[in-house]
């Protein structure tokens, strides 16, 4: 999971190259297994990308994804291979088993090592592209859809061209240092608090500023938020989903005091500006901006809890509420979350 939080730090934030992106959608994540881009995230169909990744010795990825209002979306997955050659070939084979459906082969002129499918849909007026492009021991796949062919490959190129730029100063983890990566480098895995259920997902872990954008609500606004504001890193406790239940817990570390009650207060206008939820407190203290959203077509709601201590912030979240007026467990994790910070 450590190398999968690295390289979200150098995959491609998409809407500052395509602004008009401006919704997170999915696939998204960290991948650690190869068999997740098929079954879990969804960025290939069955039988296809897995066998070729694991072949050819993929270590770990990250996928991230913006969209518009209309058709045009964006996905890039960034998988780090065992060495150069195999990131090649495994883009040559990939190339190769995505080229059906009406997908045809065509060239971007700014990088003639991109293999590139476009294929037009007129029954959805679109245009979409898939493309893979291997940099030194990295492979990254782009899908994009688009309004017509010409903005489609130029939009492609750009995406394509940014991801090679940042991937151009990584240096991938050699394969045999991986599990001595420090998974806690900031010492924050003890200032959040264990949520209910042990069994944590591949998003669990330490961020620094770059590798946590990829997972912000709003990345080109909270980047400038944390810079100003003494960002020291993230950690995260988030838990597979059991039962319809899951959790998670984001703590925050920030320079001070009053620099984590400037970001606690600006978190706050960022998720009532982004999200439709309703808000409620908590008895033990009425001052926390607490919220609770309808998941769409489930039936169930999630919860969500903005609490700080000291230079400590954190969110809380319980995914798979029934009743939004239940808040038994988001007390419990947030009076939890508070002694966690308090050390």
């Amino acid at each position: 999971m450590v190398e999968s939080h690295r390289i979200a730090g150098v995959t491609l934030l998409i809407g500052e190259v395509l602004p008009e992106l401006s919704d997170n959608c999915n696939p998204f994540g960290p991948v650690v297994d190869a068999a997740e881009t098929e079954a879990g995230l969804g960025l290939f169909a069955p039988d296809t990308a897995a066998p070729i990744l694991s072949r050819y010795g993929f270590v770990a990825g990250w996928a991230y994804c913006r969209a518009a209002v209309d058709v045009r979306a964006t996905s890039v997955f960034v998988a780090e291979m065992s060495d150069p050659d195999s990131a090649s070939v495994a883009a040559d084979e990939l190339a190769a088993v995505l080229a059906a459906d009406g997908y045809a082969p065509t060239e971007l002129p700014d990088l003639p090592a991109g293999r590139v499918l476009i294929r037009e849909d007129d029954v959805d007026d679109a245009s979409f592209v898939q493309a893979l492009l291997p940099v030194d021991r990295m492979l990254v796949y782009l899908f994009h859809a688009d309004l017509d062919p010409e903005q489609a490959t130029e939009n492609a190129s750009t995406v394509l061209s940014g991801q090679a730029e940042l991937l151009s100063a990584f240096e991938p983890t050699p394969q045999d240092a991986i599990a001595t990566l420090d998974p806690d480098p900031f010492g924050l895995a003890a200032r959040a608090a264990d949520p209910p259920s042990t069994a944590l997902s591949p998003f669990s872990g330490s961020y620094d500023l770059d590798s946590y954008l990829r997972v912000a609500i709003a990345p080109e606004r909270e980047r400038e938020l944390l810079l100003d504001n003494g960002f020291v890193g993230t950690y995260i406790k988030q838990t597979e989903i059991e039962d319809g239940k899951s959790y998670q817990i984001v703590v925050y570390e920030m320079g001070s005091l009053p620099e984590a009650d400037a970001t606690f207060t600006e978190f706050r206008n960022i998720e009532t500006e982004e999200y439709d939820g309703t808000r409620f407190t908590v008895p033990e203290d009425q001052t926390i901006p607490c919220f609770y959203f309808e998941v769409e077509e489930g039936g169930t709601y999630y919860q969500r809890c903005y609490t700080r201590e000291g230079k400590y912030l954190a969110s809380i979240d319980v995914f798979g509420v029934p009743n939004p007026f239940d808040i038994a467990e988001i007390r419990m994790l947030n009076t939890a979350q508070i002694q966690a910070m308090r050390g």
